[in-house]
């Protein structure tokens, strides 16, 4: 695989999460209240800085107005990162490598946020590695061009992104959620008991897809694997949740979360195709 398609599948996957969360964010919702709505955390500030009761503050149309605001300024800036990812060709190009690199931070703070609201589950936040992770590996490529170590990042943030995500799949440390269930028994012809087992197994070998991606003789099996269940759980977000006397409106609500998803078989791909152009170059 060459240089330059490493580049464009990369900058095809920043695209996609940065157009997946820009869609969420300006037709949807972010999880900003968990934060903003800490009443321990919020209510000293909300006090002493606005002069407000909590009970005002939480329940004030205006502030609950400028929230909403917020999260859809921050779509926006997601929406022009994904057009700047796709631009972007160049070390040079100071104002396209910012506007990502805006985009990376924004997309930590959320998943700062969603794992604030799961109780801190350190899982979750390690679970969008490949998500937040992916501008940072496109900076690095643009600015060092060092494909040896880009690659080790790249296998970082799967094994990363696959280990929290066989995390929650197990249930044993985290209890498994029940959209994984619901997507399951939706999606194939299962029992909800059948549905943890199959997922239980999934999540195991999630563990050793994050392992095998660093044992040179496993590692291509391994990146075919995670490709193809990176792919699958993307799109299970749309055929699991699909309805057929709500059509439109599914699809509307659950696209988003496929197309951010998208690079989680995308960034495989592009390893497994690295890996690949070695093979051919030493024989």
């Amino acid at each position: 695989m060459s240089a330059k398609n490493t580049l464009f599948l990369l900058k095809l996957s920043c695209f996609f999460i940065f157009i997946g969360r820009a869609y969420q964010y300006i037709f949807w919702d972010a999880p900003f209240r968990s934060l903003l709505w800490d009443q321990e955390l919020f209510e000293p500030v909300v006090n002493g800085l606005f002069n407000m009761q909590w009970q005002d503050y939480a329940n004030s149309m205006k502030v609950d107005s400028i929230i909403n605001t917020v999260v859809f300024i921050n779509g926006i800036v997601f929406l022009i990162a994904g057009v700047a990812a796709l631009l972007i060709k160049n070390k040079h190009q100071k104002i396209l490598k910012a506007i990502i690199l805006v985009g990376g931070f924004l997309l930590i703070f959320l998943s700062f946020l969603l794992t604030k609201e799961k109780f801190y589950h350190y899982a979750m936040f390690f679970e969008h590695s490949i998500q937040f992770g992916a501008p940072f590996l496109l900076l690095y490529l643009i600015n060092h061009n060092n494909h040896k170590k880009f690659f080790l990042l790249l296998k970082v943030i799967i094994a990363l992104t696959f280990t929290c995500h066989g995390l929650y799949a197990i249930g044993t440390l985290y209890p498994i959620p029940a959209t994984f269930v619901t997507m399951t028994i939706n999606i194939l012809p299962i029992t909800d008991a059948q549905a943890l087992n199959f997922l239980f197994v999934a999540g195991v070998l999630d563990f050793i897809v994050a392992v095998a991606i660093f044992i040179p003789k496993l590692a291509r099996i391994a990146l075919i694997y995670a490709c193809i269940w990176g792919f699958l759980t993307a799109f299970a977000r749309v055929f699991g949740n699909f309805s057929i006397d709500f059509p439109w409106q599914t699809l509307h609500q659950n696209t988003y979360q496929m197309i951010y998803r998208l690079p989680h078989g995308l960034i495989p791909l592009i390893g497994f195709l690295i890996l690949n152009r070695k093979q051919i170059i030493s024989s």
